[in-house]
């Protein structure tokens, strides 16, 4: 673009909030705010909220086509052609209503039959990009027609095959609308080979469907009978736990990237229409719900022991090591690593790992008060259940004395305060071996009392 042309004034209310750019396909929210159809859906699918005003959005919110700013848009281009200014062509309708409610007759007509056939399933993705529609599909059942069709792909025939055509697609367009909370309560009760089919998805190759599988069950275990939860397969644990390894390693760059994988296990893939769900999205979703789960599941001993025998806390290590910056990945991390440390072997396996006690430390007063609590919970625990001799050593070597230390003499909360005093008095002898602790400064934070500590620090920091 030449000089003249930098120079034309577009007006202001052409200009999407948020990609700054001419819109093509100018839409409103229920906010009462303008955006393009492109942008504000990318930033729905990511926050729930309108980007101006703040107020909640859901990603099924209706989006009214502006068609009159569309049309000065288009005659203002039009009038600015010679200068540069590219013409916008008007932009097709998106799938809607109509169309939706179509494809369910056709399922409900032809049942799995359709949903075997490829361009059934293609259309039904193609539908589900538009927010609105999904929740068009939920009420129709889709998702339950779904479900069944991937029990059925992953159900050995009288030859014992697996007929899996159609199966990435299934999870995928499942990925994409959601299971509905009141449906998610009774659909693992009434049917148990869905979990048997989940399990199998797990121990496959393909890395995007074991995450979509994850976050399917996450939706399905949130609001069913603790009796499942609470018995559930080791086998599903360990293609859990494998899934989390698969993430380290893509992260660490030790083995093909995730990119590599997806493509070597679908050689045609590149003949099919790519997916346009944000790949980088769907894992970290797929992270958070896989520590939901062992968050959930790990509140029963037997499952803390299975967990903790597959090398869950290196895993869950290794995971916060490579994945470090996400707030909420870090606090379900600490949460689950909190409940392992209520058995022997898993405190044995946080001292064990070279980063274990270094990065609890680490994310202490670094993150969130709820991090706070579980990483302070972590270290008490371990502190007083293992060997002096492993713990205080540790300790020294990776900061914590100094961090627990920092605690008592910052604004923080009292429980956080106390438990960090306890840990330093119970190893108080212990510390005075070291001649990198600075006893006298140890001395007058234990003998403190939280009020003086308090005052102290505001009249360091100027309150």
């Amino acid at each position: 673009m030449d000089h003249q042309e930098e120079e034309i004034e577009i007006p202001n209310y052409f200009i999407c909030p948020i990609s700054l750019e001419i819109m093509k396909d100018p839409v409103t929210t229920v906010s009462g705010i303008t955006y393009d159809r492109q942008s504000i859906v990318k930033w729905l699918e990511k926050v729930p909220s309108c980007p101006v005003t703040k107020q909640p959005l859901p990603l099924d919110s209706d989006l009214t086509p502006n068609h009159m700013l569309r049309r000065l848009i288009q005659h203002w281009c039009v009038e600015n052609e010679t200068r540069g200014v590219v013409r916008i062509s008007t932009p097709r309708a998106p799938p809607g209503k109509l169309n939706v409610v179509e494809e369910i007759k056709n399922l409900k007509k032809f049942g799995q039959e359709a949903l075997g056939r490829e361009e059934t399933l293609q259309k039904l993705e193609v539908l589900a990009m538009e927010g609105n529609n999904r929740r068009l599909m939920c009420e129709g059942g889709v998702h339950k027609s779904l479900i069944l069709f991937v029990v059925k792909c992953t159900s050995e025939d009288e030859e014992g095959r697996r007929r899996t055509k159609g199966l990435d697609e299934s999870l995928r367009l499942l990925h994409l609308i959601g299971v509905p909370s009141n449906d998610a309560k009774t659909i693992l009760i009434e049917n148990d080979r869905i979990m048997e089919s989940l399990t199998w998805l797990l121990h496959q190759e393909d890395f995007f469907n074991k995450a979509y599988t994850i976050v399917l069950l996450r939706n399905l275990m949130e609001y069913t009978s603790s009796h499942i939860v609470e018995r559930l397969n080791p086998e599903i644990f360990k293609g859990i736990i494998g899934f989390l390894k698969d993430v380290v390693n893509s992260l660490n760059r030790t083995s093909p990237t995730v990119r590599d994988t997806v493509q070597s296990s679908r050689p045609s893939l590149g003949k099919k229409e790519p997916s346009k769900l944000d790949h980088s999205l769907v894992i970290k979703h797929a992270v958070t719900a896989a520590l939901m789960i062992l968050l959930e599941t790990s509140s029963w001993s037997r499952n803390r022991s299975i967990l903790v025998d597959l090398g869950a806390v290196s895993e869950l290590i290794e995971l916060e090591m490579s994945y470090s910056g996400e707030k909420r990945i870090t606090e379900l991390m600490l949460g689950v690593l909190s409940r392992l440390c209520c058995c022997a072997n898993g405190r044995a396996e946080i001292l064990s790992h070279r980063g274990g006690i270094a990065v609890v430390t680490q994310r202490l007063l670094r993150v969130s008060p709820a991090a706070d609590d579980r990483a302070i919970s972590i270290l008490s625990t371990v502190s007083k259940f293992s060997p002096e001799n492993m713990v205080v050593e540790e300790m020294v070597n990776v900061g914590t004395v100094e961090k627990l230390c920092s605690v008592l003499g910052m604004d923080c909360g009292l429980n956080l305060k106390e438990k960090a005093k306890d840990i330093l008095k119970d190893h108080f002898d212990e510390w005075k071996k070291f001649p990198c602790i600075d006893i006298t400064l140890l001395t007058k934070l234990l003998s403190s009392s939280p009020k003086d500590l308090l005052t102290e620090f505001n009249s360091r920091v100027g309150v």
